[in-house]
């Protein structure tokens, strides 16, 4: 019985995200995200601990940038 309140949840949320992101405003924003923490790579030679801070990062604007495309799908 859980599962049909789970999936209302992540649809719902799924809306807030595009509501969210939809905008104007809001497509600067993402756009922003993604040029400082997506484009660039996560990888650093010297540095294991910067290289999974920066994946962190970038693992963020991913699951923002995959909800907005599952929203547009449907």
């Amino acid at each position: 019985m859980a599962a049909p309140d789970f999936e209302k949840q992540i649809k719902s949320l799924k809306r807030d995200y595009g509501i969210t992101f939809g905008s104007k405003e809001g497509e600067r924003v993402i756009a922003d995200l993604k040029s400082a923490y997506y484009h660039r790579g996560s990888f650093t030679k010297s540095d294991p601990y910067e290289t999974s801070y920066r994946e962190g990062q970038r693992s963020v604007i991913i699951r923002i940038i995959n909800l907005l495309k599952e929203d547009k799908n449907g």
